[in-house]
């Protein structure tokens, strides 16, 4: 099922509106609690996405909003000059939340990105399909986007998954919807798929209000509700539940852009071992691997890779289990009563002795008594026994 993104901003925020549609910054800027919440201004002294591309794949993004002058590359995939460049505005609601600039004297006004040196690939599909996804994934990889955005959530399909892992092979990472409104059912791929890095949505509180249909398993919580973003017609809009993978795709941009010979696997394994843990102890379907914890992810000193298996990323993207398993035991060290194991061979031993002990009576007494009741000499049975030993 498509994901649907909330109403433009109106009535208070229209008012607040300059002349061309444009907003003041204490409207716009100042209502993006996100920034607050992920301390993206210090994240941004240590990377701004500079370098990277991000691909959006979506219906469209509109280059000429005052907030996305110079971010937007030109456009890929199908493009249709008779339409408008974004019909619904959910690919430029995504552009912003990637790499807006604000604009006016110094860029104070209006909408400012995750990553703001970073570029948007605007990949356009006709409709929100498995199968277009797949092609629009392709392109992406095809014109060396680092980071791919799919802001849907719908069902799987061969052509899909054989995308995704296309794009995985060529070091690209995949950041897809996982979440619709609450209370609603969705499709969960491409955000299912193994390697995926899915964007839980999170309230102001950081509390998640969508229920998982993908397993989320290598997915992250960022903000996702009451999120003010860009929109279609040089405008404004407040997305509640669908802004997480621009979000998210940020974030991916500035740890792309500080890292440059990080491969896929050390980018996600950077932001796997920084993540806030929530919820239950480890990764669990809810809260995938817990809560985005940005400026960590950029600065922090992270231990060398585990020569185990089981302590690394594997190639295809998904983190084992945080249960831990316990070790073999060791057969030197049983314990302070591992000696009761030695019983059962102590036992045999000793019957062993008893039946030696016995047989040797019994050899003495026919040698002292001639014959024994089967009519042999006691020579002959001292023989028998010798044979059978």
């Amino acid at each position: 099922m498509k994901q649907r993104l909330a109403a433009t901003v109106a009535l208070g925020l229209v008012a607040a509106l300059a002349p061309g549609g444009v907003a003041r910054a204490d409207v716009i800027r100042d209502n993006e609690w996100h920034l607050r919440y992920l301390g993206v201004a210090e994240a941004n002294r240590e990377s701004r996405g500079a370098g990277v591309t991000v691909a959006v794949i979506d219906r469209g993004v509109e280059r000429a909003h005052a907030d996305l002058t110079g971010a937007v590359l030109d456009p890929a995939g199908v493009l249709d000059d008779a339409g408008p460049a974004d019909p619904d505005g959910h690919g430029t609601a995504l552009a912003g939340l990637i790499a807006g600039q604000g604009h006016g004297t110094d860029r104070a006004d209006g909408m400012i990105g995750i990553a703001p040196a970073a570029k948007v690939l605007p990949v356009v599909i006709n409709e929100i399909t498995p199968d277009e996804i797949a092609v629009g994934i392709e392109e992406a990889v095809e014109q060396r986007a680092r980071v791919i955005v799919v802001g849907y959530s719908v069902a799987g399909s061969e052509h899909l998954l054989k995308a995704v892992r296309a794009a995985q092979e060529a070091d690209v990472i995949i950041v897809a919807a996982d979440g619709d409104q609450p209370g609603r059912a969705f499709e969960p791929f491409p955000a299912g798929y193994d390697g995926v890095l899915a964007a839980i949505p999170l309230t102001r509180e950081g509390d998640v209000r969508v229920p998982s249909s993908s397993g989320r398993r290598l997915g992250l919580g960022v903000p996702g509700f009451q999120i003010m973003t860009t929109n279609s017609g040089n405008g404004y809009r407040i997305d509640d539940g669908n802004a997480s993978p621009g979000i998210l795709g940020g974030a991916v941009a500035l740890l792309r852009a500080k890292y440059p010979e990080a491969d896929r696997d050390e980018i996600i394994r950077r932001l796997t071992l920084t993540a806030v843990d929530t919820g239950p102890a480890g990764v669990d379907p809810e809260n995938g691997l817990g809560r985005l914890d940005l400026v960590p992810a950029l600065t922090r000193r992270l231990p060398a890779p585990s020569p185990s298996p089981s302590a690394s990323v594997p190639s295809s993207g998904v983190l084992p289990s945080a249960t831990p398993v316990a070790a073999p035991a060791d057969p030197r060290s049983r314990g302070p009563y591992g000696w009761l194991l030695g019983l059962p061979l102590l036992a045999v031993l000793a019957g062993l002795v008893a039946y030696a002990g016995l047989a040797e009576r019994r050899i003495r007494s026919l040698t002292r008594g001639g014959r024994d009741a089967v009519g042999l000499s006691a020579r002959d049975e001292v023989d028998s026994v010798g044979v059978q030993s």
